[in-house]
């Protein structure tokens, strides 16, 4: 774990455009907007996860350490946990760099309790990004799972209403509620606001998280190669 930590925070990519991009974002267009304070936590939460989970698995398997890892007594089970905390963690430096900026620039004056409830829904909203990021490293290759994984990215964004504003048009917009980006924007701006989404934010979340963790499984079971 501490090796993949050293290697992701290397990464010079990483830091600019999960790091300092949002960041930026947030102080040329949103400075004092909760909602876009929101926004680019959730863009660096996402983005985070997804490439930390899904780069270093598509590296892992270029290089062969996956098939060297099937004949080790780690479990599939404890292989994937890993994986999910690590995606989860890198998700840190982007969403605590967004809200310094918001505090320190913005003058965002969330209390404590927001705050708190915005990094839980954050951290644990990350959950299916994740998942999904290592289902697109253990089916991707090399150079190709790193550009899968950012189109699937900028694609949930834009899709999701995180980067842009406005309805989408007709099916679109039904399309849209059910993107996980979308349920996770929404269920961050009510943490941060003190409302109380109900059920169905979390749902969705949920279902993608069950999905993607399946797919996850079952691509690495019938992997050859991770």
């Amino acid at each position: 774990m501490r090796f993949e930590l050293v290697r992701a925070l290397r990464n010079v990519k990483y830091l600019v455009f999960l790091v300092a991009v949002p960041v930026g974002f947030y102080l040329m267009w949103g400075r004092g907007s909760d909602a876009a304070l929101v926004a680019m936590a959730v863009y660096a939460a996402t983005g985070g996860a997804l490439m930390a989970a899904g780069g270093g698995v598509a590296d892992d398997r270029a290089q062969g350490w996956l098939r060297q890892l099937r004949v080790t007594p780690l479990s599939g089970a404890r292989w994937l946990a890993g994986r999910v905390v690590l995606g989860v963690v890198m998700t840190l430096p982007g969403i605590l760099a967004v809200c310094l900026a918001a505090v320190l620039v913005g003058r965002t004056d969330l209390p404590p309790t927001r705050w708190a409830a915005l990094a839980g829904v954050l951290l644990a909203g990350s959950l299916p990004f994740c998942l999904l990021g290592l289902f697109l490293g253990l089916t991707l290759r090399g150079k190709t799972a790193q550009l899968g994984i950012v189109v699937v990215f900028f694609a949930l964004a834009a899709l999701g209403g995180v980067i842009g504003q406005g309805d989408l048009p007709g099916a679109w917009q039904r399309v849209r509620e059910l993107t996980p980006s979308h349920s996770l924007l929404l269920y961050g701006g009510a943490a941060a606001n003190g409302r109380d989404t109900g059920l169905g934010q979390a749902g969705v979340l949920a279902a993608w998280t069950a999905l993607a963790g399946a797919a996850v499984l079952a691509r690495r079971r019938w992997s050859s190669d991770g």
